[in-house]
């Protein structure tokens, strides 16, 4: 079974890069000076969810498709568990852009409510 972290495990371990990737939780410590984009890629996401741009980033051959499947198997070897579901992530752990496509999506629905209670049912 796989050890489970809170988020504020992980934001208190953002000096180690941990990092979340879906429900896991990575340690890349010892692979920081390996990655082929630097360190300080990692360490700027230290102690996030990442996973939209571990999916959709990586070298400009693999930008349409994200991360290559050798980073892919190297993220696996990285793994030291899984995020606890019942912990809440800090603000500043989530993309801002999830949180940016969540307040428009509220922000739509309440668009199309308000034409159709005030507008279309007159």
């Amino acid at each position: 079974m796989s050890r489970k972290f809170t988020w504020q495990e992980v934001g208190d371990n953002a000096k180690n890069g941990w990092i979340v990737i879906g429900d896991s939780v990575y340690g890349p410590q010892g692979f920081l000076d390996s990655h082929p984009g630097g360190p300080a890629v990692i360490r700027n996401k230290a102690g996030k969810d990442v996973t939209r741009f571990f999916y959709e980033m990586g070298t400009k051959q693999y930008m349409k498709q994200g991360h290559s499947q050798n980073a892919q198997d190297i993220l696996k070897s990285l793994k030291i568990g899984e995020i606890d579901k019942n912990s809440q992530p800090a603000k500043w752990q989530v993309d801002s852009d999830q949180r940016l496509v969540a307040i428009t999506s509220v922000l739509l629905i309440l668009a199309i409510a308000f034409l159709y209670f005030y507008v279309l049912r007159k």
